[in-house]
C-alpha cells in the first residue's frame, strides 16, 4: 500500500508498458518475392519488423503452403497473413479501410502479376487485352486476384496448377498458351528451369496492393491495436 501511495505521489507509472501484441502469422512456405520469404527476409517482412518498434507487436510465423493460410485464417488458426484485397476474403478478414475502400496507404507493398509464353511464342499483352490468344487457355492457379480480371476478359482459364511451378510445367508441355504467376516467382523459375525457353511478357497483367490482413474475431478483440500497427505500417512506408 505504501509503495501504490508514493508511486501516485510522485506521479510514477503504476504498471509496466503493455506486453506487446502477440499475432501468429502465416508465411508462405515458398518465396514470393520480393514481399516475403520463409526465412523472413522479404520486403514486406522488414516492413513490419520495423513497425513492430513503432506498436509493440510480436509476430510468431508459421509457415505453410499459401491456401493453406489462407484457410487456417479463416478458421482461426492463425491470426494474420500477407493478402491482397478480394470482396470475398471480407466475409472473414479485416483488411486496413478507410471508409469503405481498402486504405493503400496501409498496405506493406505492391505485388505485379504478369504473363509468360513460351519463347517465340505471338501470344501477347498490351496492358488491356490479350493479342493472338483466341480460346487458347491461360494456366493459373485458382482463387488468386487476377483469375476475376481473366474471366472479365473472357479468357478460357485453366486452373487447375496447384502451385507455380506446376504451372510452367503446363506451358513447357504446351497444355495452355500462356500463364500468369506472380511477377518475382515467375522471374525466378524461368531463371532456374527455362531459361530461353519460356518469356515474361514486359507489361503486367495487373499490379495491386498487398496487405496484412488479420482473422476478424482477433480484429475485434484487439481492434486498437492492430490499428495501431496499421498506422505504423504507413509510417514506415512513407518514411517517417
Amino acid at each position: 500500500m505504501r509503495g501504490i501511495v508514493l508511486s501516485l505521489l510522485l506521479g510514477l507509472p503504476m504498471l509496466a508498458q503493455a506486453a506487446p501484441l502477440e499475432v501468429k502469422m502465416c508465411v508462405f512456405d515458398h518465396p514470393f518475392p520480393p514481399m516475403t520469404y520463409p526465412d523472413g527476409s522479404g520486403q514486406a517482412q522488414d516492413v513490419l519488423r520495423r513497425a513492430s518498434r513503432l506498436q509493440p507487436v510480436q509476430i510468431q510465423p508459421v509457415v505453410a503452403p499459401r491456401f493453406q493460410c489462407m484457410e487456417q485464417l479463416r478458421t482461426g488458426q492463425v491470426d494474420a497473413m500477407l493478402a491482397a484485397f478480394i470482396e470475398d476474403r471480407t466475409s472473414y478478414a479485416a483488411f486496413p479501410m478507410r471508409e469503405s475502400q481498402p486504405d493503400v496507404s496501409r498496405a506493406v507493398g505492391e505485388i505485379s502479376f504478369s504473363v509468360s509464353r513460351r519463347r517465340g511464342g505471338t501470344v501477347d499483352w498490351d496492358g488491356r487485352q490479350f493479342l493472338n490468344l483466341g480460346r487458347q487457355p491461360v494456366g493459373t492457379q485458382p482463387g488468386l486476384l487476377h483469375v476475376a480480371l481473366l474471366r472479365q476478359l473472357n479468357v478460357v482459364i485453366d486452373d487447375s496448377a496447384g502451385s507455380p511451378e506446376q504451372a510452367f510445367a503446363m506451358l513447357a508441355q504446351n497444355r495452355v498458351a500462356a500463364v500468369v504467376t506472380q511477377q518475382g516467382e515467375g522471374e525466378q523459375i524461368i531463371a532456374r528451369k527455362y531459361k530461353g525457353e519460356i518469356e515474361m511478357l514486359p507489361t503486367p497483367l495487373i499490379v495491386t496492393p498487398m496487405y496484412l490482413i488479420v482473422n476478424k474475431q482477433f480484429y475485434q478483440q484487439h481492434r486498437a491495436q492492430v490499428d495501431g500497427y496499421w498506422d505504423a505500417v504507413r509510417q514506415v512506408r512513407a518514411g517517417k
